[in-house]
């Protein structure tokens, strides 16, 4: 039996254009200028952070250097340093376990947290607190939006609801209704793929989807994540299944010259 909570149980904190805002907090010419952090420099390269300036002018994630220059010709490209970004995370993992623990960190750019009884009733404080001690600790460039609610992805949600700086929180009363203001790309699980399913099921918008049975959902997914789903959508006390896979990413957009068998393969052993 699933148990739904009747109050705050989780706080997702989601740092803003991360590594956009460290190369900001670390360069001092960076700051209030629209910059883009690219995998390598090259253009043929594409931008794996934009920060909230560039943003300003409609640039995303994984737009190619032309397509952005075209929308924002005084954008500063810089090569992306992980090592940098990785030293950062660790600085900014052990300031937030000064305020409260760290249940899981779920990228180099988001954790979630689970609220103590007393943290429930004082939301607002601990987030100004969080705040407070990255700002002196990190720097003021390096800002987060924070999501409260009573599951992960909930709390997911609403962080992502008021971005940049945003402190958003949803009580267990509040859902549906907070989401019906949202669209299916929107949450974390549905992608192209998966909107695609639940469009030819006849599932258009926000709204159709939490009128979907657990058995209807599970159906779409083709497994049982699809009924974790609902419950987490619903309001319930669920967290995804803890997996042994480990993984990194680095993107790479091959120059002209290296689009061949040969160069390709070595890019990809790299």
């Amino acid at each position: 039996m699933h148990r739904k909570p009747a109050e705050i149980e989780r706080l997702y904190i989601d740092f803003d254009c991360f590594f956009a805002s460290v190369e900001q907090q670390l360069q001092p010419k960076l700051r209030k200028r629209p910059v883009g952090v690219l995998p390598f420099m090259s253009k043929a390269s594409c931008v794996i952070a934009p920060s909230r300036e560039a943003k300003r002018y409609g640039v995303k994630t994984g737009m190619r250097v032309k397509e952005v220059l075209s929308l924002c010709p005084d954008i500063i490209f810089v090569p992306a340093r992980h090592d940098i970004y990785v030293q950062l995370h660790q600085q900014i993992y052990t300031t937030i376990e000064n305020c409260i623990h760290i249940d899981q960190a779920c990228s180099i750019d988001e954790v979630v947290c689970t609220l103590l009884s007393n943290e429930r009733k004082q939301a607002e404080k601990l987030a100004t607190q969080i705040r407070d001690a990255l700002a002196n600790t990190i720097g003021p460039y390096i800002t987060c939006s924070m999501g409260f609610a009573p599951n992960r992805l909930l709390a997911k949600l609403a962080a992502e609801t008021e971005k940049p700086e945003g402190m958003v929180i949803w009580q267990p009363q509040d859902i549906p209704k907070k989401l019906f203001n949202l669209t299916l790309p929107d949450i974390p699980g549905i992608g192209r793929g998966m909107q695609h399913r639940l469009n030819i099921a006849g599932i258009n918008n926000i709204e159709a989807l939490w009128a979907l049975t657990t058995d209807a959902m599970r159906k779409i997914w083709g497994s049982i994540e699809g009924e974790r789903f609902w419950y987490g959508l619903h309001g319930y006390a669920i967290d995804p299944i803890p997996t042994s896979r480990c993984m990194f990413g680095h993107s790479r957009v091959l120059t002209p010259e290296n689009r061949i068998p040969e160069r390709a393969r070595l890019c990809a052993r790299l």
